[in-house]
């Protein structure tokens, strides 16, 4: 059944040719695309329009030309229940994090993973939510856009089950700002300090004197795979890292609690 469901992802990835009119089929259901075939012909008749500057379906104006012109409704009476499948074929750990973050920030906290699969092709995640709204691929391909992540396909095979094919390959993840080459004041955290470290060479890390700051520390690759990591057992002051070959980003948390460095943390990033 997985290996399947991967030839399928993995053959619509690689024959991904802009089909605009499967797409609305697929968005707005095939009884609904037959009953209004004439009236969405007019509307999409330039199909131009509705690519993006980056050669993709630009499913925001999709969504949003079918909206106004009554085709799309994303809402129902009663809470359903949603199965909703991405494939990439980039790194597991990448897809994961930049679609979870991704639906949170449209609303979807509450979500269960079915089942998350990988192998040499790529990835295929698999989840469920119970809700009365039908993802929107217009929200989702603004929200993912953020971060250089495209939607290339929408497929519906199922009557609310949906199955999105993902491009991460140019992805760049929301990071904590901050300024190389001085040292820096990082604000109490919220949650881990996330921070792109791309052409950088080095780091000094300080907590302050007040706080007992048990350092976890990981630098990541560009997908998100572990390069090497300092963890402690006991509270540090200072903390002095060499980024290997590779490295794009780094995590910055304690091994209990945040209130460990509730005043934050001073960072001196060398640029190479």
């Amino acid at each position: 059944m997985v290996r399947g469901l991967f030839l399928f992802f993995i053959f619509t990835f690689s024959s991904f040719g802009l089909d605009l009119h499967s797409n609305i089929k697929s968005i707005i259901s095939e009884q609904n695309y037959a009953l209004n075939r004439d009236k969405i012909d007019q509307i999409f008749a330039v199909e131009s329009e509705f690519i993006d500057s980056n050669g993709n379906l630009n499913y925001a104006k999709i969504t949003n030309a079918l909206r106004v012109n009554s085709l799309l409704n994303l809402s129902n009476s009663q809470p359903i229940n949603l199965e909703i499948s991405f494939y990439s074929p980039t790194s597991d750990i990448l897809m994961f994090k930049s679609v979870s973050e991704a639906l949170k920030s449209l609303g979807y906290s509450y979500f269960l993973s079915k089942s998350l699969k990988s192998d040499t092709q790529g990835i295929v995640w698999q989840i469920t939510m119970n809700s009365r709204f039908i993802l929107d691929p217009g929200a989702l391909y603004k929200e993912l856009g953020k971060n250089y992540i495209f939607i290339k396909d929408v497929k519906r095979d199922g009557q609310f089950s949906f199955v999105y094919s993902i491009d991460a390959t140019k992805a760049v993840l929301s990071t904590h700002q901050y300024i190389s080459d001085i040292e820096y004041d990082l604000n109490k955290p919220l949650e881990p300090y996330f921070l792109n470290i791309s052409n950088k060479s080095e780091a000094l890390i300080k907590s302050y004197a007040s706080d007992r700051w048990i350092c976890v520390i990981k630098v990541l690759d560009r997908d998100l795979n572990l390069i090497t990591q300092i963890k402690s057992d006991k509270p540090e002051k200072e903390v002095y890292i060499k980024f290997p070959p590779n490295s794009y980003y780094m995590l910055i948390d304690d091994a209990f609690s945040l209130e460990n460095i509730k005043r934050g943390l001073k960072i001196y990033i060398k640029s190479n």
